[in-house]
């Protein structure tokens, strides 16, 4: 048994020293081929965008500008892939300056070419490195000096209540905005409209922020407004009307079968108690009944106080007489 057990031994060394031998002979290969992989890949010639800061400094406190510079520029470049990854590291840094000085003039409108505001970036670049593109290829925006005007804030859209509830009302906040601009452009706006919005199925109160349509040259302050719905829970709820008869002449008077009839509507809780049986009107017109053979006339329903809904009569005939009386 011993012997046994020593030759199992040396045979479990033996293999083990194997087993490290071919491990490390397997990784220095795939270290070689990954070593060599790499300085493949990194002289391949490629392109990568970039992103750009872009500042403006040194602004007046007088200025409002009015039509803002992009906040970046981005850039594509094109150089080995080594080159291309050191600048990704360095990106961090990757900023261009505007300096009121150089673009202040009298019209309010700076325009210009991104490839000169970049300038300084591409000083720092590597000779073998190619701009390939530019976004925007033009850095345009405008300024005045505190000329504005106030206008009202206009809703554009459409706001429609849950199937159980009722709109009661849409509220702007604030109503009225700043608006800054050029005299021309000015002239031009009468309101600062909201961009339209599509809200379905509003329940209870509900609040969004909007922002305003974008006008060419022109800034609103403040830049959003809060656009607030306000809905109520609608409830059923029936209240008896009496028949009234319309333009019937002198002499003659209209009985009909109830005298009272029910109508049945939707109302709003917050509205519920304020409506009664005095707020709507239900007529019989008498040229309808000139030529009626039967005793039998239909309702009409004329007048409906606000926030009722889907009203109904119950019966919506009624039998009737005229009945005749002298002077």
């Amino acid at each position: 048994m011993s012997f046994l057990k020593r030759t199992i031994e040396r045979a479990s060394n033996y293999l083990s020293r194997l087993w490290n031998r071919q491990l490390l002979v397997f990784l220095f290969f795939v270290a070689i081929s990954t070593s060599f992989w790499l300085f493949t890949v990194s002289k391949e010639v490629r392109e990568y965008e970039f992103d750009v800061s872009l500042k403006l400094v040194n602004v007046p406190d007088n200025v409002v500008i009015t039509g803002e510079p992009p906040k970046k520029i981005t850039v594509k470049l094109k150089d080995e892939a080594v080159k291309l990854w050191r600048y990704a590291y360095q990106r961090k840094n990757f900023e261009a300056v505007i300096d009121w000085k150089d673009v202040n003039n009298s019209t309010g409108h700076v325009r210009l070419m991104s490839n000169n505001v970049l300038k300084a970036f591409y000083a720092t670049l590597s000779s073998s490195t190619n701009v390939v593109s530019c976004r925007p290829d033009t850095i345009e925006f405008y300024y005045n000096y505190g000329l504005s005007k106030k206008v009202p804030v206009i809703f554009q859209g459409v706001v429609e209540a849950d199937s159980a509830y009722n709109l009661i009302a849409q509220d702007l906040s604030p109503r009225h905005v700043t608006v800054y601009a050029s005299q021309s452009v000015l002239d031009t706006i009468t309101g600062a409209y909201i961009k339209p919005v599509n809200i379905h199925n509003v329940k209870d109160t509900a609040s969004v922020l909007v922002k305003f349509q974008n006008v060419k040259g022109a800034k609103f302050v403040p830049a959003t407004a809060k656009l607030t719905m306000y809905a109520d829970r609608m409830v059923e709820k029936t209240v008896q009307v009496p028949v009234q008869g319309v333009n019937f002449p002198a002499g003659k008077t209209l009985r009909t079968f109830p005298t009272k009839v029910d109508v049945t509507f939707l109302i709003g809780t917050t509205l519920y108690n304020t409506i009664e049986a005095e707020n709507f009107v239900i007529v019989v017109n008498y040229e309808d009944l000139i030529n009626n053979k039967d005793n039998r006339c239909s309702l009409r329903l004329k007048s409906t106080p606000f926030g009722v809904q889907r009203a109904r009569i119950s019966p919506s005939e009624v039998e009737y007489v005229i009945e005749e009386s002298s002077e």
